[in-house]
């Protein structure tokens, strides 16, 4: 008789188990799934930003080019002393009807800046980390696996402690 009383006592504590365990491998699924959204996710935007440069930037005809007061070298040169680096790219466009010297340069500690030069006057109209990095997007996806991870972790504790206590 103590034994049919052993197991009714039991029965709830195994739908427990049986709970957590469901839940713990859900948990440790997510990551893959989120991972692949992510990467859909930064292919889209990627996109995006492609189609969104396409329509900022304006044809450059040989009469643009020759309105440039600066030349090419002279635009790096001051690039590279606002940005301290080493040009990656470069080249004369024509944004929002301003003819301008775009650069990207890599910095000494490996980030990705844009530097963008005025081709008349020589003015410096934006210095700014490259945004298309991703490091921010990397960042929060990698605060998220960790979550999940120790959420994984306590799962599997408490199943490890609950299993203790049955047997």
């Amino acid at each position: 008789m103590s034994e049919v009383k052993k197991m009714k006592k039991n029965k709830p504590m195994i739908w427990i188990l049986m709970i957590v365990l469901g839940v713990g491998v859900s948990v440790l699924c997510l990551p893959q799934a989120t991972n692949a959204q992510n990467d859909k996710d930064k292919k889209e935007r990627k996109q995006e930003r492609e189609n969104d440069d396409k329509d900022k930037d304006e044809k450059l005809s040989s009469k643009d080019k020759k309105k440039a007061k600066i030349t090419l070298e002279e635009a790096r040169a001051i690039a590279l002393k606002r940005v301290a680096g080493t040009v990656v790219e470069e080249e004369l466009e024509k944004e929002k009807g301003r003819l301008q010297y775009a650069f990207d340069i890599r910095d000494n500690s490996g980030k990705i800046w844009d530097v963008e030069i005025d081709a008349i006057t020589g003015e410096v109209l934006r210095a700014a980390e490259d945004d298309e990095d991703d490091d921010t997007d990397q960042s929060s996806l990698n605060k998220a696996k960790n979550s999940v991870y120790r959420a994984a972790n306590t799962v599997r504790h408490v199943t490890v402690k609950t299993i203790g206590k049955l047997f």
